[in-house]
């Protein structure tokens, strides 16, 4: 399960005076204007946002790239 903590600016303030900061991850879509995240909040509320409007958590257990430098050689 991936969660994610939403960007605490412009139009999420709304969405996170009703629903809360967190929500879980359903899915990632691509769309025409870029890639979008389907969200699940605690309340069962559900909303599809741009991933630029959240930032995704990593779960300690889940082991991290071996080469993490491989993106910066390339």
């Amino acid at each position: 399960m991936r969660v994610c903590k939403l960007v605490k600016a412009g139009e999420n303030i709304g969405i996170i005076d009703k629903h809360g900061l967190y929500a879980e991850v359903m899915s990632l879509i691509e769309s025409p204007s870029g890639y979008k995240a389907r969200l699940r909040f605690a309340d069962g509320h559900r909303e599809t946002l741009s991933v630029k409007r959240v930032r995704m958590l990593q779960n300690e257990t889940v082991p991290k790239s071996r080469n993490p430098s491989f993106w910066d050689n390339h």
